[in-house]
């Protein structure tokens, strides 16, 4: 049993989206940031006298903390697996950003580890909470669209253009980031879309590498079916402008879900994400419609929810919702398009 009032938690790895969940953490009155670590010295220095916590040495230290209940894990996928499965061996929670790794293995690994520990894996899917997709789903789910037809989504951004070697991501190989923008990005709605409709049953999908230098595609085009028989697509690239939005096509209607950051410094998007849903819009095109109507949005805090969902799930015991499993329905769809594009054929979800 938790004896703090608030759950007491220790970030590892010291990259841009660290910063986005210890601001996370200082709003919530539920969870504290304690203590992080990175492996070099200068950087965990200034993360901790950024965000008022502590820095442990090592990361058998940090697990060895009392007041550590909970790791986030802001890591490269590679290292998710070793990472995890070591926090959970020590008893800590864990959430891990997404994706929860680069192969099934390794996410079985950690779904494994932590249900014989008895502690909560979180993953990190932070889009569908955004307003705009709950809203969509709520939508959905109340028969706003008649019988759901088809989806389409993208998640793209030019950061492949500033990908250097000494960056985990310019390898596209399982020691770094496979399928570039699809697992960086497309796999959010790859989770968002499971979300909406369920199980997706088989892919075929296209990779190319076009423009960036890095040792990674930077186009991907996956197209699939879910069990359901509703089809899908998800594209997502690493060399084109900002974009994200995702189109459900129903007997009686559409929804456009679009969430259109400015295009701005990469250091300032961040910045921006405590407040996406203010860039988000959702349309409804209804049948006999001339125009599509607005569908009012609340401005939600999604990174928040994660951190406080959380430490609830620590303190009670509960399920998150987005949970190992989830995670790993989600890297299937990635996992799938990989092998598709590798080999040319079809493959079916359940054979991975």
């Amino acid at each position: 049993m938790i004896k703090q009032d608030r759950v007491g938690l220790a970030l590892i790895g010291i990259g841009s989206w660290s910063g986005v969940i210890a601001s996370a953490a200082a709003r919530s009155k539920k969870a504290k940031l304690i203590t992080c670590f990175s492996r070099t010295p200068e950087k965990r220095a200034a993360y901790s006298k950024q965000y008022g916590c502590d820095q442990e040495k090592s990361y058998e230290e940090l697990l060895k903390r009392k007041d550590v209940d909970g790791v986030i894990l802001t890591t490269p996928n590679a290292v998710h697996a070793e990472q995890a499965v070591l926090a959970a061996q020590y008893g800590k929670h864990v959430f891990v950003d997404k994706p929860i790794a680069n192969t099934m293995a390794d996410g079985r690994r950690m779904v494994e580890a932590c249900d014989k520990a008895g502690v909560v894996l979180l993953v990190g899917q932070d889009m569908r909470r955004l307003s705009g997709f709950r809203k969509m789903k709520e939508l959905i789910d109340g028969g706003a669209i008649g019988k759901p037809v088809m989806a389409e989504s993208n998640f793209s951004a030019g950061i492949g253009f500033e990908l250097t070697p000494d960056k985990w991501r310019w390898y596209g190989d399982d020691s770094g980031c496979p399928a570039g923008a699809l697992m960086t990005m497309g796999v959010h709605h790859a989770d968002t879309l499971n979300y909406f409709f369920g199980p997706i049953e088989k892919v075929y999908a296209y990779f190319n590498k076009l423009y960036i230098p890095a040792e990674v595609e930077d186009v991907t085009m996956t197209i699939f079916q879910f069990e359901s028989g509703v089809l899908g697509y998800l594209g997502s690239s690493y060399a084109t402008p900002r974009t994200n939005w995702l189109y459900v096509y129903g007997t009686e209607a559409m929804l456009l879900c679009s969430v259109s950051l400015p295009n701005v410094a990469f250091d300032e998007y961040l910045k921006i994400w405590t407040v996406v849903d203010r860039y988000t819009a959702l349309q409804l095109f209804g049948k006999g419609k001339d125009k599509p109507e607005e569908i009012p949005l609340s401005i939600g805090d999604p990174i928040l929810e994660e951190i406080d969902e959380f430490a609830d799930c620590i303190q009670t015991g509960a399920k998150p919702e987005t949970d190992g499993k989830a995670g790993l329905v989600a890297l299937s769809l990635i996992r799938a398009a990989i092998e598709s594009a590798r080999t040319g054929r079809q493959v079916r979800l359940a054979d991975l």
